[in-house]
């Protein structure tokens, strides 16, 4: 699942004009972002991703960073050669404090994204399992008090799918009903024909109610 980086690029220039960022932190922004929209995300889409993120670590801060890095060593070597690649980050102690810093953040910003991503499809799921359970016929006959407890029994993150979890209670519910109304017939007066089997609502309620 991922996008172009060069429509990532292309937003974050159209959501940030004013932030300076170089070509080489845009792509690194790219890889980084490309990744979370689906394959075929629209613009709006990818805006929202780019805004998640700026507001766990502002973009146009990053830009401002990297501004004072490049102003600092401009200063320290006034005429540079043509610079050749870059080096490999240096590592343990070697590592400057804020390129430190940039990479500890980068590190909590993924996990982060992470977290907020997981906490949307899960509510995403729970809202489609709570639409299912509120159209079942069968399930509509739960008393208000004990709904809630039987809607939550429906495992979003289970493999089986709502329809079949809420199919299981539907049939766990009709059969607590019928041993209601087995267990509370009475038998017709003399004369009097077959009389109407009904369960008893309140012991209905009890036994649905400890489940």
């Amino acid at each position: 699942m991922a996008v172009e980086k060069s429509k990532v690029i292309s937003r974050l220039k159209a959501l940030f004009p004013k932030a300076n960022l170089s070509q080489k932190r845009l792509d690194a922004l790219a890889d980084k972002l490309a990744t979370k929209p689906a394959d075929d995300a629209d613009e709006a889409a990818i805006d929202l991703v780019i805004n998640d993120f700026n507001s766990v670590l502002s973009i146009e801060e990053i830009a401002r960073e990297d501004d004072r890095v490049r102003t600092l060593e401009s200063k320290a070597n006034p005429n540079p050669p043509s610079p050749p690649s870059p080096p490999a980050p240096p590592k343990g102690d070697e590592v400057p404090s804020w390129a430190q810093a940039i990479l500890d953040s980068n590190k909590k910003l993924e996990g982060e994204l992470e977290a907020i991503k997981t906490g949307k499809m899960i509510e995403t799921k729970r809202a489609t399992a709570s639409e299912l359970f509120n159209k079942s016929e069968v399930l509509k006959r739960i008393p208000e008090t004990i709904r809630k407890n039987w809607e939550n029994r429906i495992d979003v993150n289970s493999e089986t799918s709502f329809e079949d979890q809420i199919q299981a209670l539907e049939t766990e519910y009709s059969e607590l009903v019928q041993v209601s109304a087995d267990n509370n017939q009475y038998a017709p007066a003399a004369g009097g024909g077959k009389a109407d089997i009904k369960a008893d609502e309140a012991v209905v309620d009890a036994i649905v109610g400890n489940i």
